[in-house]
């Protein structure tokens, strides 16, 4: 019986396309699939990862630890300065227009809602993959050129397992542990924007929080959103690591790329997040 032979379109990258399947795939849009190809890779990654980690819980930690330890010494001052910055600039308009609004009292009730829901977790996580991710992905795509990673296939060892997972376990846990000092760098930064445009004094900016009061439900949800941004991050830019090619040239596009998509993948997480938390809390960070 011959096989089938498939003279259609040329599909990138390379493969058997012989079946009928192949041939649907290969009439698909490029920009469509190429898309899709990635997300389906990082997905992929992300659940060997999980699958690893779950069914083999020993034996990586001291590298998470190792990890975590050299990742926060070399860009905790980096990350403190960019947050508060960034945030001290938002606060800025944020303070003028609750101003001309005539009611200035309200910011600080308001920052705290906001904050807690989407604006801090979406800064801090930008900030982690900027800093964070771009440094995996070019230790990662280094190797990937060097052909390390081949040569630890070679002699038996996983590099999934031995370089992959201790940086997305670390990344998680680094982004999730930054949701509190991040809440923290948001009201010290935004009270400052308030003392210094508004006129607001620091009493009455603090004692506005007295508005609201966090529930439980509430640091959860900040937490857990932290969580899975930084599950996103680490996939995101360990797959673009992992899959680059074409010299030094080809590392720098994939550490751009992987920034790119992160930011990108992260507000579309955003939006999905709020959507089904507030579906199933609808009272959440409402002013009580």
């Amino acid at each position: 019986m011959e096989a089938t032979v498939y003279d259609g379109p040329p599909i990138e990258p390379d493969g058997p396309y012989g079946s009928k399947l192949s041939a649907t795939v290969a009439k698909v849009p490029g920009p469509i699939r190429n898309v899709t190809s990635e997300a389906g890779g990082m997905t992929l990654l992300l659940g060997k990862v999980l699958w690893s980690a779950v069914r083999h819980p020993r034996g990586y930690w001291n590298d998470v630890l190792d990890e975590m330890h050299f990742t926060i010494k070399r860009s905790w001052i980096a990350i403190s300065v960019a947050l508060f910055g960034f945030l001290l600039a938002l606060s800025v308009p944020s303070m003028q227009f609750v101003a001309l609004a005539g009611v200035g009292e309200l910011y600080g009730p308001l920052l705290l809602v906001q904050s807690t829901r989407t604006f801090t977790v979406w800064v801090a996580t930008l900030l982690v993959a900027g800093v964070v991710g771009a440094a995996m992905t070019a230790e990662l795509g280094s190797r990937k050129v060097r052909e390390e990673l081949d040569a630890m296939e070679v002699m038996g060892i996983d590099p999934i397992r031995t370089l992959v997972l201790p940086r997305i376990v670390s990344v998680t846990l680094i982004t999730t542990l930054l949701a509190i000092p991040a809440a923290l760098i948001t009201v010290v930064s935004s009270q400052f924007g308030s003392w210094f445009i508004g006129g607001i004094p620091r009493a009455d900016f603090y004692g506005a929080f007295l508005w609201t009061s966090l529930s439980t439900v509430e640091v959860v949800a900040l937490m857990f959103n932290c969580f899975l941004a930084g599950l996103l991050i680490g996939a995101v830019c360990c797959y673009k690591g992992l899959s680059a090619a074409g010299g030094a040239m080809g590392l720098g596009k994939a550490v751009n790329q992987a920034v790119v998509i992160a930011f990108l993948a992260l507000f579309i997480m955003q939006l999905g997040y709020n959507a089904v938390i507030l579906g199933f809390f609808p009272g959440l960070g409402a002013f009580k």
